[in-house]
Protein backbone atom coordinates (compact mmCIF):
# COMPACT_ATOMS: atom_id res chain seq x y z
CA UNK A 1 0.00 0.00 0.00
CA UNK A 2 1.49 3.55 -0.85
CA UNK A 3 2.03 5.57 1.56
CA UNK A 4 -0.58 8.65 2.22
CA UNK A 5 0.45 12.35 3.14
CA UNK A 6 -0.65 11.53 6.44
CA UNK A 7 1.39 8.95 7.06
CA UNK A 8 3.71 11.15 9.13
CA UNK A 9 1.19 10.98 11.68
CA UNK A 10 -0.12 8.62 14.63
CA UNK A 11 -2.42 5.49 13.11
CA UNK A 12 -5.03 3.30 14.63
CA UNK A 13 -3.31 0.02 16.06
CA UNK A 14 -4.44 -2.80 18.32
CA UNK A 15 -3.28 -6.23 19.94
CA UNK A 16 -0.59 -7.40 22.15
CA UNK A 17 1.88 -6.36 20.48
CA UNK A 18 0.59 -3.18 19.30
CA UNK A 19 3.48 -0.22 18.63
CA UNK A 20 4.02 2.98 16.89
CA UNK A 21 7.48 4.37 16.82
CA UNK A 22 9.82 6.83 15.17
CA UNK A 23 13.75 7.23 15.03
CA UNK A 24 16.43 9.52 14.13
CA UNK A 25 19.53 8.15 13.76
CA UNK A 26 22.72 10.46 13.78
CA UNK A 27 25.54 9.08 12.35
CA UNK A 28 28.76 11.42 13.14
CA UNK A 29 32.51 9.26 12.20
CA UNK A 30 33.37 12.94 12.64
CA UNK A 31 33.06 12.41 16.58
CA UNK A 32 33.47 8.74 17.07
CA UNK A 33 29.92 9.05 17.83
CA UNK A 34 26.41 7.79 16.78
CA UNK A 35 23.22 9.09 18.60
CA UNK A 36 19.61 7.52 18.59
CA UNK A 37 16.67 9.51 19.24
CA UNK A 38 13.56 7.67 19.58
CA UNK A 39 9.76 7.80 20.65
CA UNK A 40 6.95 5.15 20.97
CA UNK A 41 3.23 4.90 21.93
CA UNK A 42 1.19 1.81 22.25
CA UNK A 43 -2.55 1.04 21.64
CA UNK A 44 -3.43 2.29 24.87
CA UNK A 45 -1.91 6.11 24.03
CA UNK A 46 1.03 4.90 26.59
CA UNK A 47 4.40 6.26 25.20
CA UNK A 48 8.08 6.49 25.98
CA UNK A 49 10.86 8.32 24.63
CA UNK A 50 14.67 7.35 24.58
CA UNK A 51 18.22 9.39 23.54
CA UNK A 52 21.17 6.72 23.38
CA UNK A 53 24.48 7.79 22.60
CA UNK A 54 27.25 5.48 21.44
CA UNK A 55 30.99 5.20 21.73
CA UNK A 56 33.39 2.28 22.05
CA UNK A 57 31.39 0.47 23.63
CA UNK A 58 30.61 -2.41 24.64
CA UNK A 59 27.88 -0.23 26.79
CA UNK A 60 26.62 2.85 25.44
CA UNK A 61 28.18 6.02 27.25
CA UNK A 62 25.06 8.15 27.36
CA UNK A 63 21.15 6.11 28.07
CA UNK A 64 18.35 8.08 29.07
CA UNK A 65 15.11 5.80 28.69
CA UNK A 66 11.79 6.72 29.97
CA UNK A 67 8.84 4.50 29.42
CA UNK A 68 5.07 4.62 30.10
CA UNK A 69 3.98 8.59 29.96
CA UNK A 70 0.56 9.58 29.06
CA UNK A 71 1.20 10.77 25.53
CA UNK A 72 -2.45 12.51 25.42
CA UNK A 73 -4.12 12.86 22.19
CA UNK A 74 -0.71 14.97 20.68
CA UNK A 75 0.51 13.69 17.02
CA UNK A 76 3.92 13.44 15.44
CA UNK A 77 3.52 16.47 13.16
CA UNK A 78 4.03 18.42 16.98
CA UNK A 79 5.10 15.79 19.42
CA UNK A 80 6.16 16.88 23.33
CA UNK A 81 7.30 13.84 25.77
CA UNK A 82 8.85 14.43 28.75
CA UNK A 83 12.09 16.22 27.15
CA UNK A 84 11.47 15.15 23.60
CA UNK A 85 10.11 16.93 20.97
CA UNK A 86 9.70 16.69 17.05
CA UNK A 87 7.97 19.51 14.71
CA UNK A 88 7.10 17.87 10.74
CA UNK A 89 7.17 20.54 8.07
CA UNK A 90 6.80 19.28 4.98
CA UNK A 91 5.14 16.20 5.63
CA UNK A 92 7.50 12.72 4.74
CA UNK A 93 10.40 15.41 3.74
CA UNK A 94 11.50 17.69 6.63
CA UNK A 95 11.74 17.97 10.73
CA UNK A 96 13.09 19.75 13.44
CA UNK A 97 13.77 17.22 16.53
CA UNK A 98 14.97 18.02 19.56
CA UNK A 99 16.01 16.19 23.20
CA UNK A 100 16.93 17.93 26.31
CA UNK A 101 17.93 16.51 29.72
CA UNK A 102 20.00 17.73 32.72
CA UNK A 103 23.10 16.24 30.91
CA UNK A 104 22.37 16.33 27.23
CA UNK A 105 20.87 18.54 24.91
CA UNK A 106 20.65 18.17 21.08
CA UNK A 107 18.82 19.37 18.32
CA UNK A 108 18.81 19.37 14.54
CA UNK A 109 16.50 19.22 11.25
CA UNK A 110 15.91 16.66 8.66
CA UNK A 111 15.60 16.99 4.98
CA UNK A 112 15.44 14.11 3.32
CA UNK A 113 17.08 12.98 0.21
CA UNK A 114 14.54 10.76 -1.69
CA UNK A 115 11.19 9.72 -0.87
CA UNK A 116 10.35 8.10 2.23
CA UNK A 117 10.22 4.20 1.32
CA UNK A 118 7.50 1.99 2.48
CA UNK A 119 8.34 -1.90 3.20
CA UNK A 120 4.75 -1.98 1.47
CA UNK A 121 6.23 -1.37 -1.42
CA UNK A 122 8.56 -4.70 -1.23
CA UNK A 123 7.78 -7.73 -2.76
CA UNK A 124 6.38 -9.82 0.20
CA UNK A 125 5.38 -6.77 1.90
CA UNK A 126 5.98 -5.63 5.13
CA UNK A 127 6.39 -8.55 7.71
CA UNK A 128 3.05 -9.11 10.18
CA UNK A 129 5.68 -9.49 13.55
CA UNK A 130 7.35 -6.72 12.28
CA UNK A 131 4.61 -3.66 11.93
CA UNK A 132 1.84 -3.04 9.74
CA UNK A 133 3.40 -0.99 7.82
CA UNK A 134 7.01 1.03 8.41
CA UNK A 135 8.92 3.95 5.96
CA UNK A 136 12.46 4.40 5.90
CA UNK A 137 14.20 7.61 4.54
CA UNK A 138 18.25 8.71 4.33
CA UNK A 139 18.65 13.12 4.81
CA UNK A 140 20.82 16.04 5.38
CA UNK A 141 20.67 16.17 9.35
CA UNK A 142 21.62 19.53 10.35
CA UNK A 143 22.20 20.49 14.47
CA UNK A 144 24.38 20.47 17.46
CA UNK A 145 25.08 18.13 20.83
CA UNK A 146 25.75 19.58 24.12
CA UNK A 147 27.37 17.19 26.29
CA UNK A 148 30.61 17.00 29.31
CA UNK A 149 30.52 20.99 28.59
CA UNK A 150 31.50 20.44 24.77
CA UNK A 151 29.55 20.97 21.51
CA UNK A 152 29.66 18.59 18.52
CA UNK A 153 28.06 20.45 15.64
CA UNK A 154 27.09 18.65 12.64
CA UNK A 155 26.27 18.08 8.86
CA UNK A 156 25.86 15.42 6.62
CA UNK A 157 23.66 12.21 6.21
CA UNK A 158 21.49 10.02 8.60
CA UNK A 159 18.75 8.43 8.65
CA UNK A 160 15.29 7.82 10.08
CA UNK A 161 12.17 5.53 10.19
CA UNK A 162 8.92 5.10 11.36
CA UNK A 163 6.92 1.95 12.00
CA UNK A 164 3.11 1.38 13.18
CA UNK A 165 1.94 -2.33 14.39
CA UNK A 166 2.75 -5.12 15.57
CA UNK A 167 6.47 -5.41 17.02
CA UNK A 168 6.66 -8.99 18.68
CA UNK A 169 10.53 -9.16 19.17
CA UNK A 170 10.30 -12.70 20.71
CA UNK A 171 8.87 -13.79 17.24
CA UNK A 172 12.58 -12.46 15.47
CA UNK A 173 15.15 -15.34 15.40
CA UNK A 174 17.69 -12.59 13.92
CA UNK A 175 17.71 -9.80 11.75
CA UNK A 176 20.37 -7.42 10.01
CA UNK A 177 19.22 -3.81 9.48
CA UNK A 178 21.71 -1.44 7.91
CA UNK A 179 20.65 2.18 6.83
CA UNK A 180 23.51 3.20 4.81
CA UNK A 181 23.67 6.99 4.01
CA UNK A 182 25.46 9.35 1.53
CA UNK A 183 25.21 12.86 0.24
CA UNK A 184 23.42 11.69 -2.78
CA UNK A 185 22.63 7.99 -2.33
CA UNK A 186 21.23 5.77 0.22
CA UNK A 187 20.31 1.68 0.90
CA UNK A 188 18.40 0.48 3.54
CA UNK A 189 18.38 -3.19 3.95
CA UNK A 190 16.56 -5.64 6.53
CA UNK A 191 17.36 -9.09 6.24
CA UNK A 192 15.44 -10.96 8.60
CA UNK A 193 15.02 -14.44 10.00
CA UNK A 194 12.06 -15.40 11.74
CA UNK A 195 8.93 -17.78 11.80
CA UNK A 196 11.21 -20.50 10.35
CA UNK A 197 11.72 -18.20 7.42
CA UNK A 198 13.45 -15.16 6.15
CA UNK A 199 12.07 -11.92 4.55
CA UNK A 200 14.36 -9.02 3.23
CA UNK A 201 13.05 -5.66 2.94
CA UNK A 202 14.56 -2.04 1.93
CA UNK A 203 15.56 0.18 -0.88
CA UNK A 204 18.33 1.02 -3.26
CA UNK A 205 19.06 4.67 -4.09
CA UNK A 206 21.72 5.10 -6.21
CA UNK A 207 22.40 7.40 -9.66
CA UNK A 208 18.69 9.46 -8.73
CA UNK A 209 16.48 5.96 -9.19
CA UNK A 210 15.18 4.44 -5.51
CA UNK A 211 14.16 1.14 -6.45
CA UNK A 212 12.79 -1.70 -3.78
CA UNK A 213 14.96 -4.24 -2.69
CA UNK A 214 14.25 -7.64 -4.21
CA UNK A 215 16.99 -10.05 -2.85
CA UNK A 216 20.68 -9.56 -1.03
CA UNK A 217 23.28 -11.22 0.04
CA UNK A 218 25.47 -10.60 3.41
CA UNK A 219 28.37 -11.37 4.65
CA UNK A 220 29.87 -10.56 7.93
CA UNK A 221 33.33 -10.76 9.90
CA UNK A 222 32.76 -10.93 13.67
CA UNK A 223 35.16 -9.99 16.49
CA UNK A 224 35.98 -12.09 19.17
CA UNK A 225 32.71 -10.34 21.47
CA UNK A 226 30.61 -11.73 18.30
CA UNK A 227 30.65 -8.01 17.42
CA UNK A 228 30.24 -7.55 13.48
CA UNK A 229 33.33 -5.77 12.67
CA UNK A 230 33.35 -6.23 8.58
CA UNK A 231 29.73 -6.35 7.42
CA UNK A 232 29.34 -7.10 2.64
CA UNK A 233 26.23 -6.95 1.22
CA UNK A 234 25.39 -7.87 -2.52
CA UNK A 235 22.27 -5.59 -2.75
CA UNK A 236 19.86 -7.03 -6.22
CA UNK A 237 16.72 -4.24 -7.06
CA UNK A 238 13.76 -4.35 -8.71
CA UNK A 239 15.38 -1.91 -11.56
CA UNK A 240 17.95 -5.10 -12.18
CA UNK A 241 20.75 -3.43 -10.38
CA UNK A 242 23.29 -5.30 -8.45
CA UNK A 243 25.67 -3.30 -5.82
CA UNK A 244 27.87 -4.13 -3.47
CA UNK A 245 27.63 -2.39 -0.15
CA UNK A 246 31.59 -2.99 1.76
CA UNK A 247 31.82 -1.20 5.46
CA UNK A 248 34.90 -1.95 6.13
CA UNK A 249 35.38 0.18 9.49
CA UNK A 250 33.86 -0.09 12.61
CA UNK A 251 33.87 3.38 14.74
CA UNK A 252 31.42 2.47 17.48
CA UNK A 253 29.70 -0.45 19.48
CA UNK A 254 26.70 -0.02 21.90
CA UNK A 255 24.99 -3.37 22.89
CA UNK A 256 22.01 -3.58 25.07
CA UNK A 257 19.17 -5.31 25.37
CA UNK A 258 15.87 -3.96 24.26
CA UNK A 259 13.53 -6.41 26.19
CA UNK A 260 14.31 -9.20 28.63
CA UNK A 261 14.67 -11.71 25.84
CA UNK A 262 16.16 -10.12 22.97
CA UNK A 263 19.79 -7.57 22.20
CA UNK A 264 20.75 -5.17 20.42
CA UNK A 265 24.29 -4.87 18.61
CA UNK A 266 24.19 -1.18 17.13
CA UNK A 267 27.56 -0.37 15.26
CA UNK A 268 28.85 2.39 13.17
CA UNK A 269 30.23 1.70 9.78
CA UNK A 270 32.02 3.93 7.40
CA UNK A 271 32.40 2.41 3.75
CA UNK A 272 31.23 2.59 0.10
CA UNK A 273 28.07 1.79 -1.61
CA UNK A 274 29.19 1.41 -5.24
CA UNK A 275 31.34 4.12 -6.24
CA UNK A 276 29.83 6.72 -3.43
CA UNK A 277 31.08 6.94 0.61
CA UNK A 278 28.60 6.04 3.08
CA UNK A 279 28.18 5.95 7.13
CA UNK A 280 26.08 3.64 8.30
CA UNK A 281 23.71 2.36 11.31
CA UNK A 282 24.36 -1.39 11.42
CA UNK A 283 21.93 -3.25 13.77
CA UNK A 284 22.38 -6.72 14.86
CA UNK A 285 19.99 -8.64 16.93
CA UNK A 286 20.12 -11.90 18.99
CA UNK A 287 18.08 -13.71 21.24
CA UNK A 288 19.74 -12.98 24.82
CA UNK A 289 20.32 -16.62 25.62
CA UNK A 290 21.50 -17.28 21.96
CA UNK A 291 23.78 -14.40 22.36
CA UNK A 292 25.13 -15.41 25.75
CA UNK A 293 25.71 -18.81 24.20
CA UNK A 294 27.80 -17.29 21.59
CA UNK A 295 29.88 -15.23 24.43
CA UNK A 296 30.24 -18.61 26.02
CA UNK A 297 31.90 -20.69 23.69
CA UNK A 298 33.95 -17.47 22.28
CA UNK A 299 35.07 -17.56 26.01
CA UNK A 300 36.24 -20.90 26.37
CA UNK A 301 38.07 -21.09 22.53
CA UNK A 302 39.74 -18.33 23.41
CA UNK A 303 41.07 -20.16 26.70
CA UNK A 304 41.66 -23.13 25.18
CA UNK A 305 43.59 -21.70 22.86
CA UNK A 306 45.89 -20.19 25.52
Amino acid sequence: MPLTRDDHLRHEISGRFARESVAYCLILPEHGMMGHWYTWVDDAGRGGRAFVLHGAGPDPIFFDHRDGLDTGAQNFDDWHLDGASLRVGKPLQTADVRFESDDLSVEFTFAGIHPAFDYGSNADGTPGYLAQNRYEQTGRIVGELRWRGEVYAFDGPGHRDHSWGTRDWDAIHHYKWIAASGADCSANLMWTMAEGEVDVNGYLYVDGLQSPILNASIGTEYGADYVQDIVTAEITDEAGRTVTLDLDRRHTLARWDVSPTFNFSDTMFTGRLGDNQVRAYVEYTWPRAYLDHLLARSVKSAAHVG
